[in-house]
C-alpha cells in the first residue's frame, strides 16, 4: 500500500450490525458524537417540539432516498439516545477505532 494506508478489517458480525439499523430513523454516530453531543439537552428539547407540533407521515433526511415513511413517534425514537446513551447505541470498538479519536481532537 502507498502513503501509509493501511487495510482496514471489517469485522464479523457487521451483518448483524446492519440489520439492526436498517429500516428505520436514525441519527448517524458522526452526527451524534460531533454535533449533537455539544448541547443535548437542546436537541431533544426541538425533537420533542417537532413531535408535538406536527401530525406527519413522512420525513425527508439528509441522505438516502427521499421521502421516509416515518410519524412523529418514529422522530422520537430516533432521538431517544439524547436521554438514554444505550438506546440505539453503537458497537463501542467501532466508534474506538474511528469515531472516539476524531471526537477527542475536535469536541471541547
Amino acid at each position: 500500500m502507498t502513503g501509509g494506508a493501511r487495510r482496514r478489517h471489517v469485522d464479523d458480525g457487521w451483518h448483524d450490525n446492519f440489520n439492526a439499523l436498517a429500516g428505520r430513523l436514525l441519527v448517524p454516530p458522526v452526527v451524534r458524537t460531533l454535533v449533537y453531543a455539544q448541547d443535548p439537552a437542546r436537541v431533544k428539547r426541538w425533537a420533542e417540539r417537532v413531535a408535538a407540533r406536527w401530525d406527519f407521515t413522512q420525513i425527508v433526511p439528509a441522505h438516502w432516498e427521499a421521502p421516509v415513511a416515518a410519524s412523529p413517534r418514529d422522530l422520537e425514537r430516533a432521538f431517544a439516545f439524547l436521554g438514554d446513551e444505550t438506546v440505539d447505541a453503537f458497537p463501542a470498538a467501532d466508534l474506538a477505532r474511528g469515531l472516539k479519536p476524531i471526537a477527542r481532537i475536535f469536541v471541547k
